[in-house]
């Protein structure tokens, strides 16, 4: 937060602290982290995975904090803070969030979905930014501790916020709305992620569902056409839901449409629709975005404009260019239908390449783990690709392709070269090196895994060995005598047969 928003008074308001008339001190912003401390920050002390806050005060206050947020029964350390004894800091800073929102004026969009939410938060901010103050969820600062942090940032003068709420445990999503109160709802699709904890796609979609139940009456609900049961259950419960696609069934569709490797675009009601990045499924997630902003009530020409200034965000679905390797950076979010998405991506948007790939671990699907890695892989194959180097939990699924004897085809992508070997690596930065070995120079490269995976480490070693050289000195191969298909000598272990 900028600025002395927060009194000592309002916090305890918040908080349901009965002790009134507080110190008098204001707070200039909240966080949760010591480091990020501040001069006239309030710290929330929070039980981490590691670490819990209150092992950190000392660090805050030295930092400028002048109050904290602590689990009651906690010894008070002799420092110069204003204490807020709590049952449950998590809880209280959510509470605190919630006073922070209902006190804006803003219109708020939530935001949810099992893949695509934080695309579409953003082009859903780009696109209500022509002639109006929109703030937006800071990367995907989306779970119990980051929602509240984003909307107690949020400045109250803001004519919309656009907050994405994400859950990997039940009931998250129902506190989430609680906290945002949005008048809007948007589910971009539902699909198998977080299973660890939901157990079921079933679930997932109860789950998301419940930001629908929280939103105003008098908003906009919009969800993406896929899968049908999210259709059918969010018009249950809001008869009046928009479905946004492709496909003949959706209410907001394009009359036009295409995409290629950087950009997608869509032509509706004579108003042409842009977005500088590439594929069908980004296709769908500018049409739940538009579909979204009209249904606020902008004007067409105005959407599109500021759809036009949509930039991807980190490393979901980048597009980088190494001199002749094309490297498709996915790194920030898997589950088997996103994978699905990257990969279909690959082959309508690049169909004369070789297509290679890094890929990790699928995390959080609990028992449903092994048949979505092993289908994940069986696609890749499928599909042509190869050199595959993977990682996690895709070592065991190829394994287990091989010995059940299956194979990909002879050819990658359509490409007139032969597709290379299935290799296994320790972990993303090696599958880096050993793919780079592996690669010709001219390739699409797939780099794909959940977030805490760091599938990004070899994105970096791939920029090492073919940014900066030109397109000859990588064509025949990284190893000392390779020849164009011939991994270079290493520690590779290579899946279904000898290594070559």
């Amino acid at each position: 937060m900028s600025g002395a928003r927060l009194d000592s008074e309002f916090v305890r308001r918040a908080l349901g602290l009965t002790r009134s008339g507080g110190s008098g001190r204001a707070y200039a912003s909240v966080c949760a982290d010591s480091r990020q401390a501040a001069p006239g920050a309030l710290f929330a002390a929070l039980p981490g995975e590691r670490t819990h806050g209150v092992e950190h005060l000392a660090d805050a206050a030295a930092r400028g904090a002048v109050g904290a947020i602590v689990p009651i029964g906690h010894e008070i350390p002799a420092l110069d803070l204003e204490w807020f004894a709590v049952q449950d800091p998590v809880r209280a800073l959510g509470d605190l969030a919630a006073a922070w929102r209902a006190a804006a004026r803003a219109r708020v969009v939530g935001i949810t979905g099992s893949s695509g939410k934080t695309t579409v938060k953003e082009m859903l901010a780009a696109a209500l930014s022509v002639g109006r103050s929109v703030h937006a969820t800071r990367g995907n600062l989306n779970s119990l501790v980051g929602l509240p942090l984003t909307i107690l940032e949020a400045p109250p003068e803001a004519d919309v916020w656009v907050l994405e709420l994400g859950a990997n445990a039940p009931g998250e999503i129902a506190r989430l709305a609680e906290i945002a109160a949005p008048r809007d709802a948007v589910v971009t699709t539902v699909s198998r992620a977080h299973l660890e904890r939901f157990g079921s796609v079933e679930n997932v979609l109860r789950e998301k569902l419940d930001l629908i139940r929280g939103a105003d009456p008098s908003g906009v609900v919009v969800v993406g056409e896929r899968p049908s049961d999210l259709v059918r259950a969010a018009r249950e419960i809001r008869p009046d839901t928009v479905v946004a696609g492709i496909e003949e069934e959706a209410d907001y569709r394009p009359e036009r449409a295409s995409w290629d490797a950087d950009r997608a675009e869509f032509e509706r009601g004579g108003v042409e629709y842009a977005v500088s990045v590439g594929g069908e499924h980004h296709l769908r997630d500018a049409l739940i975005a538009a579909a979204v902003a009209e249904g606020i009530g902008l004007p067409p020409r105005e959407i599109a404009g500021g759809l036009a200034t949509f930039k991807p965000l980190g490393w979901r679905g980048a597009l980088r260019r190494m001199n002749g390797l094309t490297v498709v950076a996915d790194c920030y979010n898997a589950n088997p239908e996103s994978f699905e998405a990257a990969i279909a991506y690959c082959v309508s948007a690049f169909p004369d390449r070789r297509l290679a790939a890094a890929v990790g671990t699928m995390l959080e699907l609990g028992s449903a783990s092994d048949e979505a890695h092993r289908e994940v892989a069986g696609r890749l194959l499928e599909t042509g690709f190869g050199p595959i180097v993977a990682t996690g939990e895709f070592v065991g699924a190829f394994e287990r392709l091989a010995s059940a004897g299956v194979t990909g085809p002879n050819f990658a992508g359509g490409a007139s070269a032969p597709a290379g070997p299935v290799v296994a690596a320790a972990d993303a930065d090696e599958a880096g090196r050993i793919l780079s070995d592996l690669l010709r120079g001219d390739e699409v490269v797939l780099v794909k895994g959940s977030r805490g995976v760091h599938m990004e480490q070899a994105v970096d070693r791939l920029a090492g060995v073919f940014d900066g050289e030109p397109l000859a000195a990588v064509a025949g191969g990284r190893g000392a005598g390779a020849g164009p298909d011939e991994p270079a000598e290493g520690p590779l272990r290579a899946f279904g047969g000898e290594r070559r």
